[in-house]
């Protein structure tokens, strides 16, 4: 009788992976032990480019296309020995179709391929991890009338490397950021302070901290003491010592926080050690993915726009539209937004008015 040693990390949720007991011949090993990916479905984001699979096999072994797109997800090594473990990596296109896609390989053990195989997927989502759309054009600058000026850098997987606001000529924000895909860290620099933070596969730090300055995400809490879940409300926070923590109160009432999910706030509340704002929101029908920045952050004037969220570092706080209005608990207290755009549906400008003032916002990319 001949046994099958069958060792697997994972099974593909749509294959059945099985052992089998075989009547004649030598007994002999055969099978794939993964140490990565630790999962047989992984998802990635439309402008993740890289990851790595690493295994060993009993026996030699070859890789199959078996589902999905083959051009967009390419893999380093598509065969080896027995007895051996292989590191090598998994390459994916920047995904501009604004659909998900997928790709399923079968790992084979050559010699006994009815008994031993592992199915692979990746799954690229339709949005980068800072939840624009993989195909949304860098903003290079935004020009206000009321004299401000944005200017940004990106690189080449569109994600920010520096901001700088300028407002009749004097500065008012100057962020430079670094991601380091070696050890997964984010580093900002404000000009006077540093911040870092670890960032998964979506680029995305919960929390930036540094020595005196700490901005991220903060549970909501009813009476107190019950912590809401972040689907339903959370806080974008920003404490520096010495003065009053800055708030940012977002409201969801329990929609869906996954990538390529459509979610609008149904209000926002900002606040340092009273309360600034208290706006009821609506949106207009126009995407905000469809460029690089969260556009909304504009609403409340140059002075008042977070930088750490026009660049989407906290992607749950960016609304999948483009808001229209926001009223306070004053009739007079109102503020409406209007866009023009482009051919691609980015923004071409944002025209925000409140108690008679108007500023109009020119993006160019």
């Amino acid at each position: 009788m001949k046994h099958l040693s069958f060792i697997i990390c994972f099974l593909f949720i749509s294959l059945t992976l099985l052992t089998s007991c075989l009547d004649s011949g030598d007994p002999y090993n055969a099978g794939f032990v993964f140490r990565k990916p630790a999962q047989a479905v992984n998802a990635v984001y439309a402008n993740n480019v890289v990851d790595s699979i690493v295994l060993y096999s009993y026996g030699d072994w070859k890789v199959g296309l078996t589902d999905g797109q083959s051009g967009w997800c390419t893999l380093e090594r598509t065969e080896g020995k027995g007895e051996t473990s292989y590191s090598f990596p998994v390459h994916f296109q920047q995904n501009s179709t604004d659909y998900s896609r997928s790709a399923k390989f079968m790992f084979v053990d050559v010699n006994h391929s009815d008994d031993a195989h592992a199915g692979v997927l990746y799954w690229q989502y339709a949005t980068r991890g800072d939840g624009s759309l993989g195909s949304a054009a860098d903003v290079k600058t935004i020009t206000g009338s009321d004299g401000s000026r944005f200017e940004f850098t990106y690189d080449q997987q569109h994600r920010p490397t520096s901001l700088h606001v300028t407002k009749d000529g004097t500065g008012l924000m100057n962020l430079s950021l670094n991601f380091n895909d070696g050890d997964s860290t984010l580093t900002v620099s404000n000009g006077q302070h540093t911040l870092s933070g670890r960032y998964g596969n979506d680029y995305q730090p919960k929390m930036l901290v540094g020595q005196n300055d700490t901005v991220g995400y903060y549970a909501q809490y009813f009476n107190g003491y019950i912590q809401a879940s972040a689907n339903y409300a959370f806080n974008i926070e920003h404490h520096s010592y010495g003065q009053p923590a800055k708030r940012y109160a977002v409201k969801l009432g329990g929609q869906s926080l996954q990538p390529d999910s459509l979610h609008n706030a149904d209000s926002l509340r900002i606040a340092t050690d009273h309360v600034l704002e208290n706006m009821k929101l609506t949106y207009s029908q126009t995407d905000n993915r469809r460029q690089s920045v969260d556009v909304n952050q504009l609403i409340f004037g140059t002075e008042q726009c977070d930088p750490y969220q026009l660049l989407s570092l906290f992607r749950y706080a960016r609304n999948t539209s483009i808001i229209s209005g926001a009223t306070g608990k004053e009739e007079d207290d109102r503020i409406t937004v209007s866009t023009t755009l482009n051919a691609d549906r980015s923004v071409n400008t944002l025209t925000v008015t409140r108690r008679g003032q108007q500023v109009v916002y020119t993006f160019e990319y």
